[in-house]
């Protein structure tokens, strides 16, 4: 195995033994527990995730819509854990993938245009 894939591995097992990933873990059982809770949060996710991809709509009045019609459902503390922690874990993806891209030089300046 070169470094690159010894390093990879000990991302993950960094990552898998992080307090975002258990945490999202201890969450996601509770939420498994319930499958209509657990349908219910893949259709808002999936809402969001269509707002975002549909370039013919207002992001923001779609949003505030999105957000008044599932208010209630936000409110509920296992819900609104689950997302949280969710979120927890998608930054550090995100952390991973900005630092690399920052120290790591290549060309992505055609996102620029």
């Amino acid at each position: 195995m070169n470094q690159i894939d010894e390093s990879i591995n000990q991302l993950i097992t960094a990552i898998l033994e992080s307090e975002e990933y258990q945490q999202y873990l201890k969450i996601r059982e509770k939420v498994k527990q319930d499958p209509e809770k657990e349908k219910a949060i893949h259709d808002y996710r999936m809402r969001n995730y269509q707002m975002h991809k549909n370039r013919n709509v207002d992001l923001f009045d779609e949003f505030d819509r999105i957000e008044h019609e599932f208010e209630s459902f936000r409110a509920e503390s296992l819900v609104d854990d689950y997302l949280a922690a969710e979120l927890a874990v998608c930054r550090l993806f995100q952390k991973i993938n900005w630092s690399m891209l920052e120290r790591v030089e290549f060309d992505l300046g055609f996102f620029d245009q």
